[in-house]
């Protein structure tokens, strides 16, 4: 006799994969230090946490004009427009985004 515990629970298992569109997104805060800044963004076809981004860049603040304009990826690349980091979209989470961004006045993007 064959039992298979598991089986009726993957058989109906369907992943969550709802990847945020970074051409659609809202800002929702952004606070700007001397060798950084931190945007927290909604992403409305990104699922978990209600679709909110907390996130850390590197370098001087563009301006909401030319944020609100691009294109705005949360995923981690090379590139310069790139987040250095992510936090939870809650009170300890920006709290630390915002001590991250406040201490990155010597630091140096490894990125060309």
């Amino acid at each position: 006799m064959s039992m298979r515990p598991f089986k009726s629970c993957m058989t109906n298992f369907t992943p969550n994969v709802s990847a945020p569109d970074p051409s659609r997104w809202e800002l929702i805060a952004s606070q700007v230090y001397l060798g950084g800044y931190v945007l927290t963004v909604r992403y409305p076809d990104a699922t978990n946490y209600e679709g909110i981004k907390v996130m850390v860049y590197r370098g001087r603040y563009p301006g909401n004009r030319a944020i609100l304009k691009r294109k705005l990826d949360p995923h981690f690349t090379r590139r310069k427009n790139s987040p250095i980091a992510r936090f939870r979209p809650d009170d300890d989470g920006v709290e630390m985004a915002r001590d991250l961004a406040r201490s990155l006045t010597h630091w140096k993007d490894p990125r060309p």
